[in-house]
C-alpha cells in the first residue's frame, strides 16, 4: 500500500501539537475512534515506547501493538508490532513550526491482512488521516486558544 499523507496548517505552537501527539493516554478525549490507549512500556526518559490501542475504525474494532520512535524534535513515529486486520501500519507525525502557525504533516502506510482492492485500502486509509489530522489540528486550536 502506498504511502498517504496529509498537511493541514494550524494556529497553534508546534510544542503544543506534539504535546498532544505525545500525550497517547489521551487520546480517546479528541478522537472517537480510539477507545483506549494505554503505555505498556517506556524509554530511560520516561517516554512511552510502546501502546496498546483499542479501536472502531469504520465500525471495525480492533487492537493493536505499537512501538513508538521519536526520530526527531517534532517527529514520533509509531511502527505497529501486532494487531488486528493490518499486517503493518506506519505513523509519522512531524511539526514545522512557523511563527504563530505551524504545519502538521501525518503519513499512514498500512497494509491489510485481508484480501481487499488496493484502491479500497487506499480510501479507507485516506479517511481515517483525514479524521485524524482534522481532529488533531481543532484539538490543538482549542488548548492554544485557552
Amino acid at each position: 500500500m502506498p504511502l498517504v499523507s496529509k498537511t493541514v496548517e494550524v494556529e497553534a505552537a508546534a510544542e503544543t501539537i506534539m504535546g498532544i501527539v505525545a500525550d497517547f493516554e489521551s487520546y480517546p478525549q479528541w478522537n472517537e475512534e480510539i477507545k483506549g490507549c494505554w503505555v505498556l512500556a517506556r524509554y530511560n526518559d520516561g517516554r512511552p515506547s510502546q501502546l496498546r490501542l483499542d479501536v472502531v475504525v469504520q465500525g471495525q474494532a480492533g487492537t493493536f501493538i505499537t512501538a513508538v520512535y521519536y526520530p526527531g524534535e517534532n517527529q514520533i513515529y509509531t511502527v505497529l508490532q501486532q494487531g488486528d486486520h493490518l499486517s503493518k501500519q506506519e505513523q509519522r507525525f512531524s511539526v514545522v513550526a512557523m511563527g504563530a502557525t505551524s504545519l502538521l504533516t501525518v503519513d499512514l502506510e498500512v497494509e491489510v491482512k485481508m484480501a481487499v482492492p488496493n484502491a479500497m485500502v487506499k480510501k479507507i486509509v485516506g479517511d481515517t488521516l483525514d479524521y485524524l489530522a482534522d481532529n488533531l489540528k481543532t484539538r490543538a486550536e482549542q488548548l492554544a486558544s485557552t
